[in-house]
């Protein structure tokens, strides 16, 4: 295609601007640049706005991102200069100016389209926060949801308008022979050959202290469990135990060799996106009962993964024991996880909610 092809198909494409709440966390990054590469194809043209991008940023940013502290002020100068067609917003409700961005918005008659779970998942029997979900909800031109399932969580009214684009990550497929793994451990002075990963923010509603108290309880020398990710609220502090591995923060394709070294993941409360990397990584997952989060859909009890008791430390150590010492289960979850995540988990299934919201309000 010629200069001047290219500047008049630019001319043409629908305008699409994210409004990315705070800095952009860094698993997003690449799928921003993946999501803008696949819309450019269908004639939107994606610009990303939020305050900057978390430090310690393992990729390139690879799509048009604007980088400015967010206010109505600041979004209003952007909006008369971009001329926008249509505003994503994953902006959470304590960010003061979503009201009147969406007001500008509609005022400005530019498309605005919600991102996210329908309500606050941590909270959801809020009156008050509800109605003003259902206000945001009303105003909106179209609904994006992480998941089916949430849908339930939006007014039967709305859900003419309601979309979905299964919440996941930007993974390609990867290979890593036993001989990797050894090496990979060793990096870490993981001396244990099977091991029980847990990686992320340690945080206090993920229960991390049940999983410290079901290793304990497996009391294997053979096996180990391996703690990756920084540690805000001290939950680690005074951990002791043998074959208990406390490597702190590890990203991009570090993280990914060490889940592929590993043998279970296991997250006992408020599971996230840490699915997707475990089931990529060919892991099963155990958690317990609880929090309802968008992506315990890939979770399937029995088939590559299990759900426990909430709080059922012994029920937690003995399906961490079944996986751990059945090769041939292991081998049968294994494959089932990947097979999920490279489906239902897939980006291109997320892109896919992406393009048929976009046409519908174009």
């Amino acid at each position: 295609m010629c200069l001047e092809e290219t500047v008049t198909a630019a001319r043409f494409m629908t305008k699409v601007v994210l409004i990315n709440q705070g800095d952009i966390p860094h698993y997003r990054i690449p799928v921003y640049g993946y999501l803008s590469e696949c819309l450019e194809w269908d004639g939107f043209g994606l610009t990303v706005l939020s305050c900057g991008t978390e430090s310690r940023m393992p990729h390139a940013v690879r799509f048009d991102h604007r980088k400015m502290p967010l206010s109505f002020f600041s979004i209003t100068k952007l909006f008369l200069s971009v001329k926008p067609d249509v505003v994503v917003l994953w902006v959470n409700l304590k960010n003061l100016y979503l009201f009147p961005v969406i007001v500008l918005a509609k005022f400005l008659r530019v498309k605005v389209v919600y991102w996210g779970h329908g309500r606050d998942l941590q909270d959801k029997g809020a009156r008050i926060k509800n109605l003003v979900y259902f206000l945001e909800h009303w105003l909106c031109d179209a609904i994006i949801l992480y998941g089916e399932h949430l849908k339930k969580y939006v007014a039967t009214a709305f859900h003419t308008k309601v979309f979905v684009a299964n919440n996941t990550l930007n993974l390609m497929p990867r290979y890593l022979d036993l001989g990797s793994k050894e090496r990979i451990l060793a990096k870490y002075n993981v001396k244990t050959k099977k091991n029980v990963i847990c990686s992320g923010r340690m945080q206090k509603r993920k229960r991390i202290d049940d999983l410290l108290k079901a290793f304990e309880l497996i009391g294997n020398p053979e096996f180990g469990l391996i703690l990756v990710g920084p540690d805000p609220e001290g939950i680690l502090e005074g951990t002791r135990g043998e074959n208990v591995y406390k490597l702190g923060p590890v990203y991009g394709d570090d993280i990914l060799d060490l889940l592929s070294a590993s043998t279970v993941y296991c997250l006992p409360g408020a599971v996230g996106l840490s699915i997707v990397d475990a089931f990529y990584c060919g892991l099963p997952f155990i958690t317990e009962e609880g929090e309802e989060t968008a992506e315990r859909m890939y979770l399937k009890h029995g088939v590559n993964g299990f759900v426990v008791s909430k709080g059922d430390v012994g029920q937690l150590a003995g399906k961490l024991k079944l996986l751990l010492e059945n090769d041939l289960l292991r081998a049968n979850f294994s494959r089932a996880a990947t097979d999920e995540i490279m489906v239902n988990g897939h980006i291109d299934l997320m892109c896919k909610g992406f393009r048929e919201v976009l046409s519908f309000v174009r």
